[in-house]
């Protein structure tokens, strides 16, 4: 595809930039003859500041930016992969898998150890996220600590932090590495095989057409096994229990060897409820791993949690 202009579309935000300018970085590194060029779109959840419950479930931020790709004014997108829906546009594929950014959440604010600063803030203390599930396993690890919506830039929150507007927040460590800005949010990574984050944190998916062999092939030399397989495995979770904004749903993949080892969880936003499985198998085999542990989950009693949140599995 030499000289070739290919059209990226992403969200306008400072982190999608970010996420599209390391894309593009990567496209040139392998494909020196091929120009990248940025469409910006603006989203459902860029457009809507409601939390994101109000505003129903998952594709808040990827949904226009995939019809860019499915309808042939970009020949390619970037999303956070944690932002997908169980099933991607019309269309469309997973064409590359970057290698992975830190999946952790952290807590930001206070000092010392993740556990520190969760046992150290005092009961009533404000703690800022969007998530559902951040607000349950907070609830489950310190339920006298109130939840407040916040959502913005990190800028933003950070400076809602050092403010005094909040006393600490959790956010993922995959946007604060990204954005060069790990030493001024100063955060403490939380243990992800407890404070488990949800599918596909710290990924990034690279979106074009199905049908489009020749972008495919050359988004080909993008893709990193390791993360491929862990983005997998985490999906093939998501999807069998129907994830959605509406249920606090974590998965957490590693690769061990040649094998995969995979922690799922599925909570009660009350904090009062929460169901934690572990399981391994070959790499080969990570979607069918990931069904395998979605039906333990299930079988545990994360079927009740679906059925009283309305986000019961695919039979």
């Amino acid at each position: 595809m030499t000289g070739t202009v290919l059209v990226l579309a992403t969200r306008g935000s400072k982190l999608a930039l970010k996420q599209a300018a390391i894309t593009s970085e990567l496209i040139t590194a392998a494909h020196p003859d091929v120009t990248i060029k940025i469409r910006t779109v603006k989203t459902t959840g860029d457009k809507d500041r409601r939390p994101f419950t109000e505003i129903g479930g998952k594709g808040l931020f990827t949904s226009e930016v995939e019809r860019e790709v499915a309808e042939g004014r970009a020949h390619l997108a970037v999303h956070s992969a944690k932002d997908l829906t169980a099933a991607i546009g019309p269309g469309c594929t997973i064409a590359a898998v970057p290698p992975r950014e830190r999946v952790e959440d952290v807590i930001v604010g206070g000092s010392g150890s993740a556990m520190d600063r969760l046992s150290s803030l005092p009961a009533g203390a404000r703690v800022g996220t969007s998530s559902i599930r951040r607000r349950a396993l907070l609830a489950e690890a310190r339920g006298d600590l109130e939840c407040v919506e916040f959502r913005g830039n990190l800028d933003t929150r950070l400076r809602k932090i050092a403010e005094g507007e909040v006393d600490a927040a959790l956010l993922a460590a995959a946007g604060i590495a990204r954005l060069g800005s790990w030493d001024d949010a100063d955060p403490a990574p939380l243990d992800p095989t407890w404070w488990v984050p949800p599918p596909g944190q710290g990924a990034l998916a690279i979106e074009a057409r199905a049908d489009d062999t020749e972008v495919l092939a050359l988004l080909g030399a993008l893709d990193d096994p390791a993360a491929r397989a862990t983005l997998e495995v985490e999906r093939a979770f998501s999807q069998r229990l129907e994830g959605s904004c509406s249920v606090p749903l974590g998965c957490f993949a590693q690769v061990d060897g040649d094998r995969l080892v995979v922690t799922g969880y599925i909570g009660h936003p009350s904090g009062t409820n929460a169901i934690r499985d572990r399981i391994s198998g070959g790499l080969r085999d990570a979607r069918a791993i990931g069904v395998e542990l979605a039906e333990a989950i299930i079988a545990g009693g994360g079927d009740d949690i679906l059925d009283e949140l309305g986000g019961e599995p695919d039979r």
